[in-house]
């Protein structure tokens, strides 16, 4: 979220907004929101049904992984820290890019925990 944070603006100069979806209560994406100071919405879906249309992937193995390893450290070279996760651990994100009327123009499914799109190519699906 931190470094789509970054490009909040340059996503705007194409027309697009961001938006998240996390899992937790609705009380826990408050937190999450107001602790990492996000500008762009972030709603909640604990019935997991946006990931389930999305065909995100839930794994049990998501945290053990051995590209979890260098998705932390990369997270913790600029600066970020894994805090309590909330929701389902075992759930896994993605990216989806939608135009107006609804024609996916980018799809990013993660395979593991920290497995995100590069905001630089989601920039250039806009």
């Amino acid at each position: 979220m931190a470094r789509l944070e970054d490009w909040v603006d340059r996503f705007g100069a194409k027309g697009a907004a961001i938006a998240a979806i996390g899992n937790g209560s609705v009380e826990q994406a408050r937190e999450f929101a107001e602790e990492h100071k996000l500008s762009f919405p972030l709603y909640t879906d604990p019935g997991l049904k946006a990931y389930t249309a999305a065909g995100f992937l839930k794994d049990p193995l998501a945290l053990v992984k051995p590209s979890v390893w260098k998705n932390a450290m990369r997270a913790m070279k600029a600066g970020h820290r894994q805090t309590a996760t909330k929701g389902d651990v075992f759930q896994l994100g993605g990216v989806l890019v939608v135009a107006p009327g609804g024609k996916l123009l980018f799809r990013q499914v993660s395979t593991s925990a920290g497995d995100h799109a590069e905001p630089a190519t989601i920039h250039a699906a806009l």
